[in-house]
Protein backbone atom coordinates (compact mmCIF):
# COMPACT_ATOMS: atom_id res chain seq x y z
CA UNK A 1 0.00 0.00 0.00
CA UNK A 2 2.70 2.27 0.79
CA UNK A 3 4.44 1.60 -2.62
CA UNK A 4 0.77 2.67 -4.20
CA UNK A 5 0.57 5.95 -2.44
CA UNK A 6 4.18 6.85 -3.33
CA UNK A 7 3.82 5.85 -7.40
CA UNK A 8 1.22 8.21 -6.87
CA UNK A 9 2.71 11.23 -5.76
CA UNK A 10 5.81 10.64 -8.01
CA UNK A 11 2.87 10.63 -10.94
CA UNK A 12 1.07 13.34 -9.61
CA UNK A 13 3.92 15.77 -9.35
CA UNK A 14 5.21 14.55 -12.59
CA UNK A 15 2.47 16.18 -13.85
CA UNK A 16 2.75 19.10 -11.98
CA UNK A 17 5.86 19.62 -13.17
CA UNK A 18 7.23 20.83 -16.20
CA UNK A 19 9.34 18.72 -18.58
CA UNK A 20 13.05 18.28 -18.47
CA UNK A 21 13.18 19.76 -22.08
CA UNK A 22 11.09 22.66 -21.18
CA UNK A 23 12.84 24.89 -19.13
CA UNK A 24 10.67 27.90 -18.52
CA UNK A 25 7.42 26.23 -19.28
CA UNK A 26 4.28 26.00 -16.88
CA UNK A 27 1.62 23.36 -17.10
CA UNK A 28 -1.80 24.81 -18.73
CA UNK A 29 -3.77 23.77 -15.32
CA UNK A 30 -1.13 25.68 -13.55
CA UNK A 31 -2.75 29.12 -12.13
CA UNK A 32 0.84 30.93 -13.10
CA UNK A 33 0.82 29.58 -16.62
CA UNK A 34 -0.56 33.27 -17.52
CA UNK A 35 2.47 34.94 -16.14
CA UNK A 36 4.90 36.09 -18.80
CA UNK A 37 8.51 35.40 -18.86
CA UNK A 38 10.57 38.53 -17.40
CA UNK A 39 12.50 39.70 -20.20
CA UNK A 40 15.57 41.52 -18.63
CA UNK A 41 18.83 40.20 -19.99
CA UNK A 42 20.27 37.11 -17.58
CA UNK A 43 22.46 38.89 -15.24
CA UNK A 44 26.90 37.90 -15.31
CA UNK A 45 27.87 34.92 -13.47
CA UNK A 46 29.53 36.35 -10.20
CA UNK A 47 33.18 36.66 -9.87
CA UNK A 48 33.75 34.22 -6.84
CA UNK A 49 31.96 31.53 -5.73
CA UNK A 50 29.65 31.27 -3.28
CA UNK A 51 31.10 31.24 0.63
CA UNK A 52 28.90 27.80 0.74
CA UNK A 53 30.81 26.12 -1.71
CA UNK A 54 34.36 26.52 -0.56
CA UNK A 55 35.91 22.87 -0.02
CA UNK A 56 39.18 23.80 2.52
CA UNK A 57 40.22 20.03 1.09
CA UNK A 58 41.05 21.07 -2.50
CA UNK A 59 43.57 23.38 -3.64
CA UNK A 60 42.24 26.38 -5.67
CA UNK A 61 44.98 26.06 -8.36
CA UNK A 62 44.44 22.53 -9.24
CA UNK A 63 41.39 20.99 -11.44
CA UNK A 64 39.15 18.75 -9.17
CA UNK A 65 39.94 15.69 -11.44
CA UNK A 66 43.36 15.64 -10.19
CA UNK A 67 42.63 15.37 -6.35
CA UNK A 68 39.67 13.24 -5.98
CA UNK A 69 40.73 9.83 -6.95
CA UNK A 70 41.88 7.08 -4.65
CA UNK A 71 45.76 7.69 -5.40
CA UNK A 72 45.52 11.97 -5.49
CA UNK A 73 48.87 13.71 -7.25
CA UNK A 74 51.14 15.33 -4.22
CA UNK A 75 50.30 19.03 -3.27
CA UNK A 76 46.36 17.92 -2.86
CA UNK A 77 46.45 18.28 0.11
CA UNK A 78 45.57 20.94 2.66
CA UNK A 79 46.16 22.02 6.23
CA UNK A 80 42.72 21.12 7.32
CA UNK A 81 43.20 17.80 6.88
CA UNK A 82 44.32 15.67 9.78
CA UNK A 83 44.90 17.34 13.41
CA UNK A 84 43.50 17.10 16.95
CA UNK A 85 39.70 15.78 16.17
CA UNK A 86 40.82 13.70 13.38
CA UNK A 87 43.00 11.84 15.97
CA UNK A 88 39.76 12.54 18.62
CA UNK A 89 37.95 10.92 16.30
CA UNK A 90 39.97 7.68 15.59
CA UNK A 91 40.06 7.68 19.46
CA UNK A 92 36.97 7.30 19.96
CA UNK A 93 36.51 4.52 17.35
CA UNK A 94 39.04 2.72 18.84
CA UNK A 95 37.29 3.10 22.25
CA UNK A 96 34.13 1.68 20.82
CA UNK A 97 34.98 -1.20 19.04
CA UNK A 98 37.37 -1.97 22.14
CA UNK A 99 34.32 -2.15 24.81
CA UNK A 100 32.74 -4.27 21.81
CA UNK A 101 34.81 -7.28 21.76
CA UNK A 102 35.20 -6.65 25.75
CA UNK A 103 31.90 -7.08 26.36
CA UNK A 104 31.57 -10.11 23.73
CA UNK A 105 34.62 -11.97 25.63
CA UNK A 106 33.09 -11.37 28.85
CA UNK A 107 29.79 -12.43 27.83
CA UNK A 108 31.67 -15.78 26.09
CA UNK A 109 33.17 -16.49 29.04
CA UNK A 110 30.18 -15.99 31.53
CA UNK A 111 28.24 -18.63 28.89
CA UNK A 112 30.93 -21.03 28.86
CA UNK A 113 31.39 -21.16 32.61
CA UNK A 114 27.25 -21.87 32.99
CA UNK A 115 27.81 -24.28 30.36
CA UNK A 116 30.16 -26.37 32.37
CA UNK A 117 28.46 -26.10 35.94
CA UNK A 118 25.09 -27.16 34.42
CA UNK A 119 27.21 -29.89 32.79
CA UNK A 120 29.10 -30.77 35.67
CA UNK A 121 25.99 -30.45 38.07
CA UNK A 122 24.33 -33.08 35.86
CA UNK A 123 26.59 -35.68 35.91
CA UNK A 124 27.01 -35.87 39.82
Amino acid sequence: MLIRAATWMLVAIAAVLPAAGDAGAVPAASPIATVQPSTSPPTSPPTSPPPGTINDFLPEDRGIGECISALPKPGCGSESRGGWAQTAVLGAIVAGISFIVWRIVVSARRSKRAASQSSSGAES
